[in-house]
């Protein structure tokens, strides 16, 4: 909305104009007073009071036509009309007034351009005040300012030159229906069939309550007048409609015939009035003659805006102008829009019937008023308050399209862990165990080459290298010991690695756990028996979503397929309590399936004991299962790579193990779990080539770089990966994230609430860049509330989505302040 002020003032024989707008900017120019153009309105004026002589509010005519007078008086009246504007425009296109055309004219492109780029249209209000009633009586209305631009008008609305009241702006609790003081005076040859029947249509069709009231013959005239300002002082309403006959006055703010003979001056019921204006009264339209003086006391008591007739108004025409008024309304117009709309009417359907009618009405406004509008009442009307504009639908579509597709929230996800690394180390909100529980034995190419193997021996790997590592562990009374490692095809060292299984098995009663991958039909290919015996031993497969841990359905269980990773926690659990002596233990001469007998034995557990308890946590919940058919992961706890890599396993050598070169605290080893795995040769993955390294995580790359000593790989092996599941698993530290589609339906809610209150507000500029600098503020808050949240509620609150669809809205919002 732009605003520009225009002041004209007649000073003896000159026309001060001041132009203002802005911060204090202003443009003035002077011109000679119009002597040509007032007589021109005085000719108009008196061939405009012939023509409607017989019509005008005061005799009802019981035909719908103008009967013509003897006289050709809408020839004339059209002759003295077209002279008016002609003399009128030709006086506002002078020389001296360039600089004020260009400026409006220039502001009024800008805007358009502005318009064109698909933003909301802004429009421009010229407040004109006048210090002279010959001054005030032009028709400013018809100023055309830059249309060989625009496609609109510019709006111009009137304001008293002198106002010593600040507007009025009574809240009143939103979602309401307005209401309507209606006021009939005397009727004495006037008909308000018009009048009422549109005022009834709006009660039913517009949801507003309307008070009616209207002079009855059988009314004492006291009684009456008391009925008129107990109605403004209690009924509370929102807008005053006065229809009668009205005059100016020179000292008393207008008067109004109430009754026939009887008249009311504005000064005798101004307190009533101010009283109305302060329990909500924000508009007032008198459809009757001569309103100047009745708009400028009003605006003056502080009232917001009043719509008036400055001459003399035909009693047709004035139901028919009052009827098109109250339709705009219906459509939810502010009275200004509703106004030119009504007087285009007047102008463009009915000019032939009524000419120069359209000239007649003016708007009065207080410069800080807020339009008044009728507002939509109800359920509905809320809803499609919400509901997004096309702009807004084509953004919210593609975040909503975004959110959905699996390598974009893979990258964000990442993305915003690499983010909570950084805000762990700086805030040092770090686990306060520093005894990683896991130990990963790394073999890399360097160590196999130490002990010579052969080229043909890196895959599948010489299992005589794992009889070693097995052999080693076994000596440091390891008891847990996982292997990230397929054994699917015989090779001539195979019974050597199962010589160490055994012996380890008799030793220490060691929990061996092999990694398997499920195949087409989703089943676990299986150790080969020359390896390990299933009954002695247990395998879990290593697939698993990437980003996310590895658990149980809700609705399947471990005995078909268990993950790896979900294994190996389970067993460190087992290896940490107090269990029966019935509990199926791994033993050389076991004839039945380890894994089997053990999930039946859990299964035949209470359900409250503590350990099934905690394997209660390691199921996947419903939503996150039944969000997998749909391609997503809702609710489906996450790998955390934000925590330190140190504080999460121990990296051993291979090589470096056997040689002694490194050796493992036994007393940790009691609480720890032993992983072995490939540190990334390029034999070691499933395919030809094939390294078993993945990318990165920022987050594990941000730790990385803080301890750029430790000689780790750029990339991260699928061992590694297994170890953070493993950490997060054993410690029960599972991530819980929100989907994205979630965060971004509660932002739109929030950010269309935010829109729509702010968009309420007028700003400045300098109010813009303030309001800019509290969103981005607010936009931090926010991540670093998300970040915290992280690591006190363990809940991964998205940042990047739903804060790409609060800025959907607050754009609009910045643009429209801007324009």
């Amino acid at each position: 909305m732009t605003n520009f002020y225009l002041k004209i003032q007649k000073v003896e024989q000159t026309c001060l104009f001041e132009l203002s707008w802005g911060l204090h900017q202003q443009i003035i120019a002077k011109l000679n007073y119009p002597q040509n153009i007032i007589t021109s309105h005085e000719q108009w004026q008196r061939t405009y009071i012939n023509f409607y002589s017989s019509q005008l509010r005061g005799k009802v005519v019981n035909k719908g036509v103008i009967i013509p007078p003897p006289v050709d008086w809408q020839g004339q009246l059209v002759q003295a009309e077209a002279k008016l504007l002609y003399d009128f425009h030709q006086w506002l296109r002078s020389e001296q007034l360039y600089d004020i055309r260009k400026k409006i004219t220039k502001q009024a492109v800008d805007n358009y351009k502005h318009e064109l780029k698909g933003n909301h249209p802004n429009n421009i209000n010229i407040f004109i005040s006048c210090n002279s009633c010959e001054l005030e009586h032009l028709p400013w209305e018809a100023w055309e300012i830059s249309t060989e631009f625009t496609a609109a008008k510019l709006r111009i609305v009137r304001q008293p030159l002198n106002i010593l009241q600040a507007v009025t702006t009574t809240q009143k609790p939103g979602y309401r229906k307005s209401k309507i003081l209606a006021i009939f005076g005397d009727d004495t040859g006037l008909s308000f069939a018009e009048e009422t029947r549109a005022i009834a249509s709006l009660e039913k069709l517009a949801n507003v309550k309307v008070k009616v009231i209207r002079w009855q013959k059988e009314k004492n005239i006291n009684h009456w007048k008391d009925e008129i300002v107990t109605a403004l002082t209690t009924e509370n309403c929102d807008m005053l409609f006065f229809a009668g006959h009205s005059n100016e006055t020179t000292f008393t703010g207008g008067q109004l015939s109430i009754a026939p003979n009887v008249t009311i001056a504005l000064s005798e019921i101004e307190k009533p009035l101010t009283t109305a204006i302060d329990r909500g009264l924000k508009f007032a339209i008198f459809n009757s003659c001569d309103g100047l003086s009745i708009a400028n006391k009003l605006i003056d008591l502080g009232l917001s805006q009043v719509a008036i007739m400055r001459e003399k108004i035909n009693n047709r025409v004035a139901g028919e102008f009052f009827v098109q008024f109250l339709n705009a309304l219906k459509e939810y117009q502010d009275v200004h829009e509703a106004l030119l709309t009504a007087s285009d009417y007047l102008k463009i359907e009915k000019n032939l019937t009524y000419p120069s009618a359209y000239l007649v009405p003016s708007l009065f406004r207080h410069p800080n008023a807020e339009l008044f509008r009728l507002q939509p009442f109800g359920f509905k009307p809320f809803i499609e308050k919400l509901l997004p504009k096309r702009r807004e639908v084509l953004a919210l579509s593609t975040l909503i399209f975004l959110s959905l597709i699996t390598p974009v929230r893979e990258i964000l996800l990442d993305t915003q862990i690499g983010m909570q690394a950084v805000y762990r180390d700086v805030t040092q909100q770090l686990p306060k165990d520093k005894t990683p529980p896991v130990i990963l034995i790394h073999i890399d190419d360097k160590s196999l080459n130490a002990v010579n193997t052969k080229a043909n021996k890196f895959n599948p790997l010489d299992r005589s290298y794992f009889a070693r590592l097995i052999d080693k562990l076994t000596i440091d009374k390891a008891k847990v010991i996982g292997i990230d490692y397929l054994f699917d095809r015989v090779t001539d060292e195979d019974s050597i690695l199962a010589k160490s299984i055994i012996n380890s098995l008799n030793k220490n009663g060691t929990w061996f756990i092999f990694g398997s991958i499920l195949n087409r039909h989703h089943q676990e290919e299986r150790v080969i028996k020359s390896v390990a015996n299933l009954n002695q031993t247990q395998q879990g497969y290593v697939d698993h979503r990437n980003g996310h841990l590895s658990l149980v359905s809700t609705n399947k269980d471990c005995l078909q397929s268990c993950p790896f990773t979900y294994l190996i926690t389970l067993v460190s659990w087992l290896n940490q309590e107090n269990l029966p002596q019935n509990l199926p233990q791994p033993q050389a001469l076991r004839n039945h399936d380890l894994r089997t007998d053990l999930m039946q034995y859990l299964g035949d557990r209470p359900a409250n004991s503590s350990l099934n308890q905690k394997l209660d946590k390691l199921r996947l919940a419903k939503i996150s299962s039944f969000s997998e058919y749909f391609g997503q992961a809702w609710l489906y706890p996450i790998i955390d790579f934000s925590l330190p890599p140190n504080q999460v396993y121990q990296v051993i050598n291979a090589g470096n193990y056997l040689d002694n070169k490194t050796t493992i605290n036994k007393e940790n080893l009691k609480q720890q779990v032993v992983l072995i795995g490939a540190a990334g040769y390029k034999e070691s993955g499933l395919a030809n080539g094939h390294s078993d390294t993945f990318t990165l995580p920022l987050g594990v790359a941000y730790w990385r770089m803080q301890n750029p000593q430790t000689g780790l790989l750029r990339d991260i092996t699928g061992v590694e990966i297994n170890a953070y599941m493993m950490q997060n698993l054993i410690k029960q530290h599972l991530i819980i994230p929100i989907p994205d589609l979630w965060a971004i339906a509660i932002m739109i809610f929030l950010g269309k609430g935010t829109q729509l209150f702010l968009l309420q507000r007028q700003q400045s500029k300098g109010g813009s860049r303030l309001l800019m600098a509290l969103l981005v503020g607010g936009n931090v808050i926010y991540a670093l509330l998300a970040m915290q949240m992280y690591i006190s509620l363990s809940l991964l609150v998205p940042l990047f989505l739903p804060s790409a669809t609060f800025w959907v809205y607050m754009l609009s919002v910045l643009r429209n302040k801007d324009a």
